[in-house]
């Protein structure tokens, strides 16, 4: 008898009746030799200093290690936080389920967490079978059949999971640590600190408050409009002035001008190359600036479409293709173009086009997100959204670019210089396919293209304006732009970031204000209590991605990881130690 234990209920179902396994017991599947059974998620966590009846700590504990032990999730009930029972319930069932068998597949996510939640579970159990590994990338009956055939010894992942164990200790050496420090420092019993959601805090607040401390700067811009052919042309003076004295004076003068004379016309054409497939945080991005998707909507979704078999699997920083999964696009991309809403685009599509699409792919990490060819039945809005941009993503990288036309001309009326800046595309290329040509001029100054104009010209003035303007604060974060700024300063992973802003969410540190992420009066004061020190930077702990990776090629080893991460800590806990002293504690409670 084989053992399959999968990380969701819905994903183990799915490979049971793959197998053939199709009587339902309590907590798993049976039938033609296997035994498929399923957690709730990561059931099992690294234990707390409570756990090991420390009550309190001094500051000569410091720094705490990680209890040897693993213990049940906890949940928060009406009595305080207590063991989750669902899955106290189900770790019995998976024991059972092991003890019954002779060999157990690991099924879960194909990815170091998934590797992480298979070891601490078959860990916890303390199971000595021997165990194989499925390593799948989709739901298709024919990638579990696949995968089923070709089973890896569980030991070639001995390095993923030291990577991703050494990950999990790590943030909780600093997390355990600098929470502790905070609360024995100024008192406050009811904070958390963690290596990525201090910093994603910090940032937050740290653009609000810059919106509450902004002033206004005042600023007059001059504009003249020129007419040729019954077209208006609206240029702008090169600098805008900062009184309105001067800006009136050229306003004036403007006027009275009459004309102006057309100095320099410079074109130049450019390619906008067609953007890579996409991965989660990509995809989380797009979702939320077209269609107003909060990233953890996005994950949702995704896992959603996952399940119904429609798309690989959406856990992914990856914008790349395994060569064998890009052998099997073409009749895919065939569905997708007899279909009516994109028949259009058929002679477009160039599949040979590979640079950006292939490449070494990391055998730990699942590939960039793409449909599986399945046929999608009934789904609601926000599932018909999300894969509608997958299948757009996937036409528009194999799409000849954008070629658009920028014109910069220059004008003199009043002795002063004018511009304005024109575009004009050429061949809408991959930017067509959701029409989305004026994303071109996004973020740019530039204008519609104008009649055709000519060096030394002369034409009329009919009009001036004169405008006031202040300056605005930066907005607050939205989903799209806090995943960029994680992305960029190296906070979190794909599969990873969506969970610390639900912890924020859930510890009450933010909160959504319509599409905005703002924080909330406990995060600020969360915020003003460790502003400036080392947890609360982004900087500190961007090496670690790297770091682990060399983990996972066996080039680094967990104990110098975890020496170095040890370091930290107490550089981390003596900053905490140092500055909030008793005159600089922060008023409120958190």
């Amino acid at each position: 008898m084989i053992a399959i234990v999968t990380d969701k209920p819905n994903v183990g179902r799915e490979i049971a009746r793959v197998l053939g396994a199709d009587r339902k017991e309590n907590g798993y599947m049976s039938g033609n030799g296997y035994m498929v059974t399923w957690t709730y998620g990561n059931m099992l966590s690294l234990a707390m200093p409570k756990d090991t009846g420390t009550a309190w700590v001094e500051r000569e504990n410091f720094p705490l290690l990680p209890p040897p032990f693993l213990t049940v999730r906890h949940v928060k009930t009406d009595t305080g936080w207590n063991p989750d029972i669902n899955a106290v319930l189900q770790l019995k069932v998976i024991a059972g389920v092991f003890d019954a068998c002779d060999t157990i597949v690991a099924a879960t996510d194909a990815s170091r967490e998934g590797e992480m939640l298979f070891r601490y579970l078959y860990r916890f159990l303390g199971c000595r079978k021997p165990c194989l590994r499925l390593w799948i990338s989709s739901l298709t009956d024919e990638a579990i059949a696949k995968g089923m055939e070709n089973l890896r010894p569980c030991s070639l992942f001995d390095n993923l999971f030291l990577a991703a164990d050494s990950r999990n200790k790590a943030d909780w050496l600093l997390g355990v640590n600098s929470s502790y420090a905070v609360c024995k420092a100024v008192g406050f019993g009811n904070n958390s600190l963690g290596r990525v959601q201090t910093p994603v805090l910090a940032a937050i607040s740290g653009r609000y408050r810059e919106r509450e401390n902004h002033i206004p700067a005042d600023s007059w811009p001059v504009f003249v409009s020129l007419c040729k052919n019954g077209k208006i042309i609206k240029m702008r003076h090169v600098e805008d002035f900062c009184n309105r004295r001067d800006a009136l004076e050229l306003y004036e003068d403007c006027k009275a001008a009459g004309y102006a004379r057309i100095t320099a016309v410079n074109s130049r054409t450019e390619e906008i190359t067609a953007p890579a497939l996409y991965n989660l945080t990509g995809l989380q991005k797009d979702a939320n600036r077209y269609h107003n998707l909060t990233a953890i909507r996005v994950q949702e979704i995704t896992q959603s479409l996952y399940e119904k078999k429609l798309i690989s699997c959406p856990r992914t920083s990856s914008r790349l293709l395994p060569e064998d999964v890009y052998g099997m696009l073409p009749p895919v991309m065939e569905k997708l173009l007899s279909g009516k809403e994109f028949r259009q685009y058929a002679g477009m599509i160039d599949l040979a086009a590979r640079k950006g699409v292939t490449g070494n792919q990391d055998t730990a990490e699942h590939h960039a997100i793409v449909i599986t060819g399945i046929q999608p039945g009934e789904l609601d809005r926000e599932e018909r959204l999300v894969y509608t941009l997958v299948v757009g993503r996937m036409l528009e990288t194999f799409m000849p670019p954008c070629k658009v036309e920028y014109t910069t001309v220059e004008a003199v009326c009043a002795a002063r210089k004018f511009r304005i800046r024109t575009y004009r595309i050429l061949e809408a290329g991959w930017l067509g396919i959701f029409h989305r040509e004026r994303l071109v001029a996004e973020d740019n100054d530039l204008c519609p293209v104008s009649p055709e104009l000519f060096r030394e010209e002369k034409l009329p003035v009919t009009g001036c304006s004169l405008i006031h303007r202040k300056s605005l604060p930066a907005a607050p974060y939205t989903d799209e732009e806090l995943a960029d700024y994680m992305d960029k300063t190296g906070l979190g992973t794909a599969s990873t970031r969506t969970n610390i802003i639900r912890t924020l969410l859930e510890r009450k540190y933010i909160r959504y204000s319509g599409k905005y992420i703002i924080p909330t009066p406990k995060g600020l004061l969360l915020y003003e209590t460790v502003r400036g020190m080392k947890v609360a930077d982004a900087s500190l702990t961007s090496g670690w991605e790297a770091e682990l990776a060399r983990i996972e090629r066996g080039e680094l080893t967990q104990k110098e990881f975890l020496d170095g991460v040890l370091e930290t800590v107490n550089e981390v806990t003596g900053e905490i130690f140092r500055k909030l002293s008793e005159d600089e504690r922060p008023h409120g409670s958190i």
